[in-house]
């Protein structure tokens, strides 16, 4: 046995007793135990320490990986992605130049009006054309929609009726188009049946004006029933070829954008650059502007430029070159065309070079100044072609002058010697002579 411990005996009992809260202690917010407190102890200044340097450590790893993706993005860019950045810095503050509207519902039934009186005068039943720049001009039937050798006509007659003749398993497709008019007849055909005899059976022309866009299986077609068939005036040509306010609004904003897009272009296009570099690049800034759809362009250096549609790639560009640009694209179906030679900041050019590209520009400015309502096509070509025979160099003007340009890239009035017709107001033609002697 062990000694006698009075204390135990006092603790004994506490220690086998359960221990109750006191109502006191029910009421009273509780308040952290010791051990609590020391579970909870405020950090020390070595913790504080260690969490700055781990902290600064996880920052700069961040930041050096920022830096190195965007150097590894830097050099994985490829020649025309860094033009393409470089010009779309001065480029972009210029795409508000393509908000400009479509061409609205009741031009198009103005226009239908307008050819059908013009029909009436001319004394013709109709007039037909397949999808095509006039179907897309009167009823905003695309020239992209696919032809095959199943006709699908847009007809539109002297009393202003304007219907479309179509292969009957294809009107389900053909009722999708956003096609604009008052009222409609659909002329279908079956597999069984001739087109040009249904024609016939359902509308009784006499007499029918084709469209110049469409192919002679049409022509032989409708004629082959005794329909008689004449061609595509000029005086319908030129309701087409004199553009409204609304077209004019489209034209110009395509236009000047595609004029800014050289111009941004001018200021990066270094020596060393190929042919291919600045035409991706050039396709790139028009899709981010949204217009890329119609893209085209023909880039030459040196002396490629003396093959004025080119045809020719793989060069590098060398001191010393032009570089000539010939670009456009389409906003809502209208064409851009404009062309320039310029010449790198960095370049040199021989006196000789530099000569012909004043005379060039003194036989443009020579045609715009005769570009006047009634004058006759053919004399603006003149007028122009005679600064650059004089100049020495007449043999080498063997393109002709310009081109209308609207829905279509090359459109009536052409600017030839061989043109009698009179320009108008409300025409959109180029200018563009050429001296082709290097």
């Amino acid at each position: 046995m062990g000694a006698y411990d009075p204390e135990k005996e006092v603790r004994q009992p506490l220690l086998n007793k359960e221990i109750q809260p006191t109502i006191c202690e029910k009421t009273t917010s509780t308040r952290p135990s010791s051990s609590s407190s020391e579970k909870r102890r405020k950090p020390t200044v070595s913790t504080v320490a260690f969490s700055l340097v781990l902290l600064g450590a996880i920052l700069a790893f961040f930041s050096s990986l920022t830096l190195l993706l965007a150097l590894a993005n830097a050099l994985s860019n490829s020649p025309a992605e860094k033009l393409e950045s470089c010009a779309w810095d001065t480029l972009k503050s210029h795409v508000s130049l393509l908000d400009v509207p479509r061409i609205g519902h009741e031009e198009f039934l103005k226009r239908q009006s307008i050819l059908a009186a013009a029909l009436d005068e001319a004394g013709v039943d109709a007039f037909i054309a397949e999808p095509s720049a006039s179907s897309s001009y009167y009823a905003n039937i695309s020239s992209a929609y696919d032809l095959s050798e199943r006709p699908f006509l847009m007809i539109l007659d002297r009393t202003g009726k304007f219907s479309y003749l179509a292969p009957k398993f294809e009107l389900g497709r053909i009722a999708g188009l956003d096609v604009v008019f008052k009222k409609k007849t659909v002329i279908e055909w079956a597999e069984e049946e001739s087109p040009y005899d249904v024609l016939k059976r359902e509308t009784s022309y006499k007499k029918v004006m084709l469209d110049e866009h469409v192919r002679f299986m049409i022509a032989a077609g409708v004629q082959a029933t005794g329909i008689e068939v004449v061609p595509m005036s000029q005086a319908i040509q030129s309701l087409r070829a004199v553009k409204t306010e609304a077209e004019l609004a489209i034209l110009r904003g395509i236009n000047a954008f595609t004029l800014e897009l050289i111009r941004s272009l001018q200021k990066c296009i270094d020596i060393g650059m190929s042919q291919e570099t600045i035409d991706t690049a050039a396709h790139s800034l028009f899709s981010r502007a949204g217009v890329g759809s119609g893209y085209w362009a023909i880039v030459l250096f040196g002396e490629q430029a003396a093959s004025p549609h080119g045809g020719s790639s793989g060069k590098t560009l060398q001191d010393g070159e032009f570089v000539l640009i010939d670009i456009g694209s389409s906003l809502h179906s209208y064409g851009s065309d404009v062309t320039r030679t310029i010449l790198p900041s960095k370049s040199t050019i021989s006196e000789e070079l530099m000569g012909i590209w004043k005379t060039v520009h003194a036989s443009q400015s020579a045609a715009v100044a005769l570009m006047r309502a009634n004058e006759t096509c053919s004399d603006v070509d003149a007028a122009s072609r005679k600064v650059i025979t004089d100049a020495g160099y007449g043999e080498f003007f063997t393109h002709r002058l310009g081109h209308g340009l609207g829905l279509e890239m090359h459109e009536h009035p052409y600017l030839n010697g061989a043109n009698s017709e009179k320009l108008k107001i409300g025409e959109v033609v180029t200018n563009e002579p050429v001296c082709l002697s290097i």
